[in-house]
C-alpha cells in the first residue's frame, strides 16, 4: 500500500510494479584514465567512457515510465567529471543518449599544480532516482617547470 499525493491510501497493481522494475536502468559502466602518469599541468586529460545496458531482451528503450508526467519523458543520462575534494568544481559534463551501448570521450584540463589529484566520475539519470554512479580516480600531474623531472641532468665540467 503507498499513501499518495492527496494523502489517500491507494494501492498499485503488481503489474504496474513489475513494469516498472523490468524497465529500471541496469547500466554498467567503465573508464580509463589514458597515460595517467604522464600529465603536465594545464594539458588536456582526456577520460573514455563506455557505457552498456543490460535490456534482456527488449529491442530498444521507450519513454520512462511516469504516469503522473504531464508527456511522454524519455531517459537521458549525465557524464559529470567533478572535483569534489579541492576546489568542488565540475569540469567536463555532457548528456548521453543510451540505447544499448555508448562509447564517449570525457575531456578536461589538468591542474596547474603538480602532485596527486583525485577526481569523481558521475553517471546521472534524469528521471530515475536510485540508479545514479558514482568513481573516484587520480591523475598525476607533474612540474612542467622542473627541467630535471624526467631524470635528464645537464652536466657542466
Amino acid at each position: 500500500m503507498m499513501i499518495g499525493r492527496s494523502g489517500c491510501r491507494c494501492q498499485i497493481p503488481n503489474y504496474l510494479i513489475a513494469r516498472f522494475c523490468n524497465r529500471f536502468p541496469n547500466i554498467d559502466m567503465s573508464y580509463e584514465v589514458q597515460d595517467d602518469e604522464n600529465f603536465s599541468a594545464g594539458v588536456n586529460i582526456t577520460l573514455p567512457v563506455t557505457l552498456k545496458r543490460d535490456l534482456e531482451g527488449n529491442i530498444e528503450v521507450g519513454p520512462v515510465n511516469a504516469s503522473m508526467y504531464p508527456k511522454a519523458k524519455e531517459e537521458s543520462w549525465w557524464l559529470v567529471v567533478g572535483d569534489t575534494k579541492s576546489t568542488n568544481q565540475l569540469l567536463a559534463i555532457k548528456r548521453v543518449f543510451l540505447q544499448r551501448k555508448s562509447s564517449v570521450k570525457l575531456e578536461f584540463a589538468a591542474p596547474a599544480q603538480p602532485g596527486k589529484k583525485t577526481y569523481t566520475l558521475y553517471l546521472m539519470c534524469d528521471p530515475y532516482l536510485g540508479c545514479d554512479q558514482e568513481y573516484s580516480f587520480c591523475v598525476h600531474v607533474k612540474d612542467s617547470t622542473d627541467p630535471y623531472k624526467d631524470g635528464m641532468r645537464e652536466y657542466s665540467k
